[in-house]
């Protein structure tokens, strides 16, 4: 059975229930598509209206891996150039496919934490996971749920949030899970995109609470770092995300809030 992260899917059904896959013609399991979107009225995800902000720094990093898969593949007897290009993208992209499953193991078993604060002796990742826990017995003092579907049928798109915590120093707290490889020589700098993401939820969820990323070092088991965001960042987060939204219906022409039944 695959895994899906927290936000994985890119469309969610109007009650806020995702939709990874629809049938094809042939009855075979498929990624849902902007038509299928159109002719079952679906939401956009949050991470997908997002998705329509460029992001230089996964770009660099994307080219990054890419260059050193050039470097370090082995050519093979007779292969075209073409062939071994083919083969420099996939072997890139290796790297990035493994990145995501980290992520999406960690919030699996950060979800199992806040639901039971048992971590699974044979999960792969308990040192992380071990280090999740100490933080948040630390500083949870009660968590009113994980992993809550969330739906804005005003303004059409839809997710998954992480945590809804009584955070010990900063109250009511919407916390999102980032794994992310961290150099210890540079300071941790969030992704702007991470409070636009952020806004986007506290307002379909319309509640008024602290908004924090916690952010985990994917290379090494560290404790997790918080990442508070102001009030002034999250009102400026909102306006990005609306921004977003409106170029996203744009240029994917498609109103989410309105129903369009394509034949």
């Amino acid at each position: 059975m695959k895994l899906f992260a927290p936000d994985s899917a890119h469309w969610y059904q109007r009650d806020g229930s995702p939709l990874h896959t629809v049938l094809s013609a042939k009855g075979e399991p498929r990624a849902t598509t902007l038509r299928d979107a159109r002719k079952l009225g679906l939401l956009p995800s949050v991470t997908n209206i997002l998705g329509v902000i460029a992001k230089p720094g996964l770009t660099s990093w994307l080219q990054e891996q890419a260059v050193l898969a050039a470097l370090t593949l082995p050519r093979i007897a007779g292969e075209s150039e073409d062939a071994f290009a083919k083969r420099v993208v996939e072997d890139s992209l290796t790297t990035r496919d493994g990145a995501a499953d980290f992520g999406t193991a960690f919030h699996h078993g950060a979800e199992q934490i806040a639901k039971s604060l048992e971590v699974d002796r044979a999960d792969l990742l308990t040192s992380w996971l071990d280090l999740y826990r100490d933080w948040f017995q630390q500083n949870v003092v009660d968590c009113r749920w994980t992993e809550q579907r969330v739906v804005s049928s005003l303004f059409g798109y839809a997710g998954t949030a992480d945590l809804l915590i009584e955070h010990r120093v900063h109250g009511l707290c919407l916390v999102d899970l980032k794994t992310m490889k961290l150099n210890p020589k540079y300071k941790i700098k969030p992704y702007s995109t991470w409070c636009y993401q952020l806004a986007a939820y506290r307002a379909a969820l319309g509640v008024r609470a602290t908004c924090i990323n916690l952010i985990v070092n994917s290379v090494t088991p560290e404790m997790p770092v918080e990442h508070v965001w102001t009030e002034s960042e999250m009102e400026s987060g909102l306006r990005a995300f609306m921004a977003a939204r409106e170029l996203w219906m744009t240029e994917n022409d498609y109103d989410p809030t309105v129903t369009v039944v394509d034949v």
